[in-house]
């Protein structure tokens, strides 16, 4: 044992030869930062002073070249930077109940931040071990990062380009391949056979062959489950990560000389020449780095808070690209894609805590209003550490309001994120006919079928599906967590349903069942010469200006 100890004692030469070593090192990396200085654009170097505080830069890594996208995120005006901030800042005034400045171990014992299970709290030993000293404002801000993750965070979602196959094949009755003229003037009626649920709206999953039902039961045993086929995103990146212009390169330096010329990068010259600092056309991994101070081609601004139509703006746009606004979808078209850039609302809060009180239902299956250690027997999370997590007075009980006070505590870091997803459509024909891009093909939507395949189809015989254009969708949220599986159905974030808030009068909203933003004479709870009336187009559908202008001549 002495032997083996003394193996280990320092040798002072070893360390002399270490520190030298450090020494060159470090000025290897000193001369190589003044060796790239000239080559950085003097406009890149103060780029970042310029910027709006919550400026994203992200950029989508299609086949004929990278697509820039800049989102500026903010939640109630805020940048997420300072929401965190602001988090934090309420947390320490929370935690710090002897307001003496400092947080101790003892006043997080039951923050679930800090806490996972008091099943050691009595050992005199662990508890020797653990530190009296109160935690540093870093390691408060460290806790809160790791539940809450980065500021934004990137997914990317690939079921979508193979399941909307499922809706070409509707569309496509002879199963021939493409879709002729017949069967564009058949496919409302095709579509509309696949209402399952009678709301008068198809949603995705109601193409698929096989519908799954989420909703039978609750799943404990897993962390905020990602949706089916959903990933860490490599099509879209984060434009300030440190390894971006390698990743570039390695994807569209088709000459392997490490450069990227304008062609390869499918921008103009003068796009190039912005960053091009020194003047060879070309633009190395050096310059690349700076790619977030170049001019995007598309700019937006979202506010994570907003439940109206006005949560994303367009800031501003490249002129050579085909785009489209519409309420939170902007619609961006360059060569043989179609890029959609869409906002959803999303409570976080009141998503966690709906899905604790099914769980908290589910398991409670002698229904006396808490749960016990033999009703978690079969869940593992539970009994590994949540139960003892949450019951906080130790009675080996968890009561409702003792799950729900965690649940807020836990979310409540999740919801100053956001999360950004790509998801890859395919050929994007539920896109095509879903207009409004609310997730559903409503009524309005079907009669326009046959018009919107003829748009397509153009002055061709058939719609082919290999000519179409490849399509993308980018979907911003606020980010979220659930302790207790997924929060969404399969078709919610696949594509979203993006449902818009209600509008209209009063009275057209409670009708409006399905959410649609249009009354069907099914829907109209009013005598039939009423809903003639009101519907002043004859489209037998009441819309939400037809409801207001009622209003308008009653009043």
């Amino acid at each position: 044992m002495k032997g083996f100890c003394s193996s280990r004692r320092a040798d002072p030469r070893v360390k002399l030869m270490n520190t030298a070593w450090l020494t060159i090192a470090l000025a290897s990396v000193a001369l190589a930062s003044i060796a790239l200085a000239p080559i950085i654009p003097a406009a890149a170097k103060g780029a970042d002073a310029e910027r709006p505080s919550g400026m994203h830069d992200m950029l989508l890594l299609l086949p004929n070249g990278p697509l820039h996208v800049r989102v500026q995120i903010t939640n109630q005006g805020k940048s997420l930077e300072q929401t965190r901030q602001d988090y934090l800042d309420r947390l320490v005034a929370t935690l710090d109940t002897d307001m003496d400045g400092k947080v101790s171990r003892e006043e997080t014992s039951n923050h679930p931040l800090f806490t996972t299970s008091r099943r050691f709290e009595g050992n005199k030993f662990l508890s020797s071990l653990r530190s009296r000293r109160p935690f540093t404002e870093r390691e408060l801000a460290l806790a809160v990062d790791r539940a809450a993750g980065q500021l934004v965070t990137y997914r990317q979602n690939n079921a979508l380009a193979e399941q909307d196959l499922s809706v070409f094949n509707v569309l496509d009755q002879d199963q021939s391949g493409l879709i002729d003229r017949r069967e564009m003037r058949l496919a409302a009626a095709g579509i509309a056979e696949r209402d399952s649920d009678f709301d008068q709206c198809i949603t995705f999953d109601e193409f698929l062959s096989e519908s799954v039902d989420m909703m039978n039961g609750v799943v404990v045993n897993a962390i905020d489950q990602e949706p089916p086929g959903s990933v860490h995103a490599e099509l879209l990146r984060n434009a300030a990560e440190p390894i971006l212009p390698a990743r570039l390169v390695r994807r569209y330096d088709r000459d392997r000389d490490a450069h990227l010329t304008a062609d390869e990068l499918g921008w103009s010259g003068p796009r190039i020449a912005a960053l091009d600092a020194d003047g060879n056309q070309r633009l190395s991994m050096q310059e690349l780095s700076t790619i977030t101070s170049a001019k995007p081609d598309l700019s937006l601004s979202v506010d994570l808070s907003d439940t109206g139509g006005q949560a994303m703006k367009v800031l501003g746009h490249l002129d050579d690209d085909s785009i489209s606004v519409r309420d939170d979808l902007v619609r961006i078209k360059r060569d043989s894609v179609s890029l959609g850039v869409s906002y959803r609302y999303r409570d976080p809060m009141a998503e966690a805590i709906s899905n604790a009180s099914d769980a908290f239902n589910a398991i409670d299956v002698d229904a006396n209003g808490y749960l016990d250690r033999d009703e978690i027997v079969e869940h593992q999370r539970f009994e590994r550490y949540l139960f003892d997590a949450m019951d906080k007075d130790g009675d080996d009980r968890v009561f409702a309001d003792e799950m729900m006070s965690y649940v807020k505590e836990y979310t409540e870091p999740a919801s100053t994120s956001c999360q950004v997803t790509l998801l890859d459509t395919g050929n994007g024909f539920f896109q095509l006919l879903d207009v409004n891009a609310d997730g559903r093909i409503s009524i309005r939507e079907l009669r326009r079928c046959e018009q919107t395949l003829m748009a397509v189809a153009g002055d061709q015989p058939q719609i082919n599906p290999s000519q179409m254009t490849a399509s993308y969708r980018i979907e911003i949220k606020r980010g979220g967590v659930s302790l207790f599986g997924r929060v969404d159905r399969p078709s919610a974030e696949t594509p979203a349903a993006l449902l818009a808030p209600p509008s209209g009068p009063i009275w057209f909203q409670r009708m409006d069942r399905n959410g649609d933003g249009d009354l069907t004479w099914d829907e109209f709870l009013g005598p039939r010469d009423v809903f003639h009336q009101l519907d002043q187009d004859q489209d037998h559908l009441i819309d939400k200006t037809e409801a207001s202008n009622a209003d308008k001549l009653a009043g």
